[in-house]
């Protein structure tokens, strides 16, 4: 090991991060919106009936995570890790074998427990334990790499839905996130690269003491009831209450005439969107930091859904469906990011499982949400209409962020 802050293993590990991401994130939250409306026509129930099972998934996800450091501390990582994708795998499998709503709800629940437990908290810890240097970047590209994941097997899961059923795809659902989290089972590795003998990616011993006396600072000075916690909170939970939309365009299209293929490639359309704004924000944060990029982002979001609103020929739906996709780069890089950046790597673990938490809520509540709103009016627009007011009061908060110090 010629140096122990730049080596091979610190790109693997961030590979099988990807892994994690691609099954916690991509299959799990990413493809399920191809599921809405094959499984609520044939249990001839609301569609946003069914997206409850989403919602208290996420829900499950979020809330688990706030338990994840104590449960790491006592169990220690590979074991949480392996008991964690078996239970998110097994509960998916066993929605191929009931009809019954409260099951469901009690198997997304399961799943999300399960999924809780190698997603968004440990997924952002471990690469920020693993990279000082470049850490925007291994950022965007895990949890990007969940959009690529959901790209390629919504049309995929679309089609078994459409050949082999439903409960079929459940099966398969299951066994393929099993797959995705496998190596981060069998890889030798350790949470955090000092026990394996590691410094963090582009470790620089010259500036160690500098950001002891920072974070020591930061652990006594520290509030939740404090502008920057509780600004970086309401952005994350107005932010996520939009994501839930993106699992409804197949219903969108079909709201608009368009045919089921159409609402298939959309829904792809959203995840190449996805990792494509992951790995942008990731990138122009670099250049001219992380809240002038976030503020980008959404006026990137607000003209996608500007264009799905104004133009239904399929091709500009499959546009802005893509340009919708930013709306996962601000939750998933942009909140980690701010959360580095205003209160420092030492409180991370202890304040970004709250914001995941908050954040969370948001985008759990919206799938079953947004479902309702067309059981109950025969349309998305409403839907899309109070996204863009949610993107207006988070633009005055980052605004008025700009011209006064946040850290305040």
């Amino acid at each position: 090991m010629k140096n122990p802050a730049k080596s091979l293993k610190h790109w693997l590990v961030l590979a099988i991060a990807c892994g994690m991401s691609a099954s916690a994130v991509g299959i799990n939250l990413n493809v399920i919106g191809v599921f809405y409306t094959p499984v609520s026509e044939s249990l001839n129930v609301y569609r946003g009936t069914f997206a409850m099972h989403a919602t208290l998934s996420t829900l499950a996800l979020s809330f688990v995570s706030l338990y994840f450091a104590p449960l790491l501390n006592r169990f220690g990582w590979k074991p949480v890790l392996t008991g964690a994708a078996l239970l998110a795998s097994l509960s998916t499998i066993l929605m191929a074998f009931t009809t019954t709503m409260w099951v469901f709800y009690l198997l997304g629940i399961l799943r999300g427990i399960g999924t809780g437990l190698y997603a968004m908290v440990p997924l952002s810890t471990i690469v920020n334990n693993w990279f000082e240097k470049k850490k925007g970047f291994a950022m965007s590209l895990s949890f990007g790499f969940s959009g690529i994941i959901g790209a390629i097997f919504s049309p995929i899961f679309t089609s078994l839905i459409a050949s082999i059923g439903w409960e079929n795809s459940f099966i398969v659902m299951g066994t393929v996130m099993f797959i995705f989290v496998l190596p981060a089972i069998l890889y030798p590795y350790s949470f955090n690269p000092k026990d394996d003998g590691y410094l963090p990616y582009g470790h620089d011993e010259n500036e160690e003491s500098s950001r002891k006396v920072i974070k020591k600072a930061n652990w006594t000075n520290f509030s939740y009831t404090q502008k920057s916690f509780v600004l970086l909170a309401l952005i994350g939970l107005l932010h996520t209450s939009i994501t839930g939309i993106s699992q409804h365009l197949p219903g969108f299209a079909e709201s608009n005439l368009l045919s089921t293929q159409v609402g298939g490639i959309m829904l792809s359309a959203v995840m190449v969107g996805n990792i494509s704004f992951k790995l942008l924000i990731g990138f122009i944060s670099d250049t001219i930091g992380v809240m002038k990029s976030t503020v980008i982002l959404i006026m990137i979001n607000i003209a996608g859904i500007l264009l799905l609103l104004s133009v239904p020929h399929p091709a500009a739906q499959i546009v802005g469906s893509f340009v919708f996709g930013s709306v996962f780069a601000v939750p998933a890089v942009a909140f980690p990011l701010l959360t580095t950046e205003l209160f420092g790597k030492e409180l991370y673990v202890r304040i970004f499982p709250i914001i995941s938490f908050i954040a969370g809520v948001g985008g759990a509540l919206s799938m079953t949400v947004v479902g309702y709103v067309f059981d109950f009016t025969g349309s998305y627009v409403p839907a899309f209409m109070t996204a863009l007011v949610f993107h207006g009061v988070n633009l005055f908060i980052l605004f008025s962020a700009l011209r006064n110090n946040i850290k305040d």
